[in-house]
């Protein structure tokens, strides 16, 4: 019940008020100065509805990207350390300094994600990626060549899909097209307003519900963006939407020494 309500009051904010008040007072506006402007409606969906509904498809298909692109991130951690350990006569202390430097990469990385200036831990992350490569290095004596092949791959995997996670942060949905879909939702009052579809009907008998009807295409439009805006990004932990990152990484349960 709870997220529920979080859920519905998560698309109330500024933009949303702000919406409601012009819409109110361009409705007023057009009723004391009789202003009835002939609009076609299908403007509504070139200009607005459709450019909205791409954006959100967008940053939703975003965010199924980030899904898998982070779950492939986990299990090659656990992949790559599960190699390490099967080759014989690698050492406890090898195995675990192996894991533990793989946890250090994934807090890295979770850091960079949740939080806005964290740009310098993905430089760590590529730092550790040669301490990673090192510690395989060192034990090659160890492997034979399918061993060592599966080893180098796999590591090399792992890292691709940080890069590619942070790919998908740093490029969202175009800035363009956001501002694009915002600056034509506020001007969206000014073409429904018009009321130019309700004039074969008596509205004076009814006359809270054209503005009730004007209110309801604002609400639902801005709610629209919001919605694109909160999904926009995915890693930040703050909405509803967001990638549950602390229930996805790899933790100490998951060593093969326990």
């Amino acid at each position: 019940m709870e997220s529920n309500a979080k859920a519905i009051l998560s698309v109330f904010n500024y933009k949303l008020i702000l919406i409601l008040v012009e819409t109110v007072l361009v409705f007023f506006l057009y009723e004391k100065y009789k202003i009835n402007i002939n609009v076609d409606y299908t403007i509504m969906s070139i200009a607005i509805v459709f450019p909205l509904v791409f954006s959100i498809t967008s940053a939703y298909q975003r965010r199924q990207d980030a899904i898998d692109l982070y779950l492939e991130f986990r299990n090659k951690i656990i992949d790559l350390t599960n190699i390490f350990y099967a080759v014989e006569n690698v050492k406890q202390k090898d195995y675990k300094k192996l894991f533990n430097l793989l946890q250090e990469v994934q807090l890295l990385l979770n850091t960079y994600l949740i939080e806005s200036n964290s740009e310098n831990s993905f430089d760590k992350i590529r730092e550790k990626r040669k301490e990673v490569l090192l510690i395989i290095d060192s034990h090659k004596k160890l492997f034979n060549e399918r061993e060592k092949d599966s080893l180098i791959r796999v590591k090399n995997e792992l890292f691709l899909s940080a890069e590619k996670i942070r790919g998908i942060k740093i490029h969202g949905t175009p800035i363009s097209l956001k501002k694009y879909c915002l600056l034509f939702i506020y001007f969206s009052p000014f073409l429904y307003n018009s009321q130019s579809t309700l004039n074969d009907f008596d509205w004076s008998l009814f006359s809270p519900i054209p503005l009730i009807f004007s209110m309801v295409i604002s609400f639902v439009l801005m709610t629209l963006y919001n919605v694109q805006d909160y999904i926009e990004n995915p890693f930040d932990q703050e909405g509803l939407d967001d990638l549950k990152i602390h229930s996805l990484k790899v933790d100490e349960t998951e060593s093969l020494y326990t």
